[in-house]
């Protein structure tokens, strides 16, 4: 497809610009790119593919209010989760490209925790673009994904050649574009239908940043209080810390957005009780 050849392209781009750095730059970058995908597939694309016959079969019908409704719906649950994600990302790189790499790398946990920050964007960017494909509009996603990747090559060449930043500029160049093209997608979006993004929308989005900013308090203070530790160099050493992390710092999130009364919440909180008390 279109998007796969302009995104071979930046990547060609990305990797020329990587090859002039320090040795072992290209493979670190490629590596914490790939890492930081799989969140994205497994949240953004995977979510966006099975809901889009829905969102289709809601303009068949003429049902443009059914259409909204369930757009935001299914944007709210990809936020809702893709935000922990990418905040157990950005805290627990260290941990994750251990897992990867017996010893860790500096630059590739570094790396990732940039392209932590575009794991939410990007995961948004699927459904946002989708939701225009199911109204028969394949023009306007082509031209922002033109200027997302236009605009991508140039901060890449400027961050990395100007203001020398190397390999971290080619990561904080994805992920400025990843948010520069929702937000493009959005307002294009908002344009096509008016009030598709309304006050409950917008409430609910922050509430659940207001959670997940509750969230990285927590996430920050249990990777302070167990570190990795230079005995940690195995992948069942690390382990337990790094479960411990994560479960501590998703319950908070869940308990939050619970008392936020976010309706994302409920489906989970009605199993946790089950399973544990069988209410």
């Amino acid at each position: 497809s279109f998007d796969q050849g302009m995104d071979y392209a930046v990547s060609l781009v990305e990797t020329n610009l990587a090859s002039r750095m320090t040795e072992g730059t290209v493979r670190a970058f490629q590596q914490a790119t790939s890492l930081h995908m799989v969140p994205i597939n497994l949240i953004g694309v995977a979510i966006s593919t099975a809901v889009f016959p829905n969102l289709t079969e809601r303009l068949s019908e003429g049902r443009n209010d059914l259409f909204m409704s369930e757009l935001r719906s299914v944007i709210r649950v990809i936020v809702w989760l893709a935000l922990p994600v990418a905040v157990i990302t950005f805290f627990t790189r260290g941990y994750l490209i251990g897992f990867l790499k017996n010893g860790g790398d500096v630059l590739m946990a570094g790396l990732l925790g940039v392209l932590a920050i575009a794991i939410l964007f990007r995961s948004i960017y699927h459904i946002a673009a989708r939701s225009f494909y199911a109204q028969q509009d394949t023009k306007t996603p082509l031209y922002i994904s033109i200027v997302a990747i236009t605009l991508n090559i140039v901060l890449a060449i400027w961050f990395t050649f100007s203001l020398k930043l190397g390999a971290y500029g080619l990561a904080s160049a994805q992920a400025i574009v990843a948010f520069a093209e929702v937000a493009i997608l959005f307002v294009a979006m908002e344009k096509r239908l008016k009030g598709v993004f309304n006050l409950s929308f917008w409430s609910a989005m922050l509430r659940m940043a207001s959670a997940a900013g509750f969230m990285s308090l927590v996430s920050y203070t249990l990777v302070s209080m167990f570190p990795l530790g230079v005995t940690d160099r195995s992948f069942f050493s690390s382990l337990p810390k790094f479960i411990f992390i994560v479960v501590v710092s998703l319950a908070v999130y869940v308990a939050i957005c619970y008392a936020m009364k976010l309706s994302e919440t409920k489906p989970v909180v009605s199993r946790l009780r089950y399973f544990f008390f069988r209410m």
